[in-house]
């Protein structure tokens, strides 16, 4: 496998990157999370709440806690694997 080099045109690219998509999106898992639980002490409350919304609420949580679990084990294997290399 062949790597090539980063040259200095590439950089100011690189740094213009974001993990973030949009606006609507970048929503944090806690926000996620309360409301999640606003919605759920409402349903027990017994106000009418969409169980479809609330259903797919909670596997968004799900799938950010997962997404952000498995960045975090690639993040340190990557580390792991840069100490090991030899200078």
């Amino acid at each position: 496998m062949k790597v090539e080099s980063i040259g200095l045109e590439t950089l100011p690219k690189i740094s213009e990157l974001s993990l973030n998509r949009t606006e609507d999106n970048a929503v944090s898992f806690s926000e996620r999370m309360n409301r999640i639980d606003e919605n759920i002490s409402a349903l027990a409350k017994g106000e009418e709440i969409e169980l479809h919304t609330l259903l797919i609420e909670m596997e968004k949580a799900k799938l950010t806690l997962e997404y952000s679990v498995a960045m975090r084990d690639k993040l340190i294997d990557v580390y792991k694997e840069i100490t090991r290399m030899q200078v």
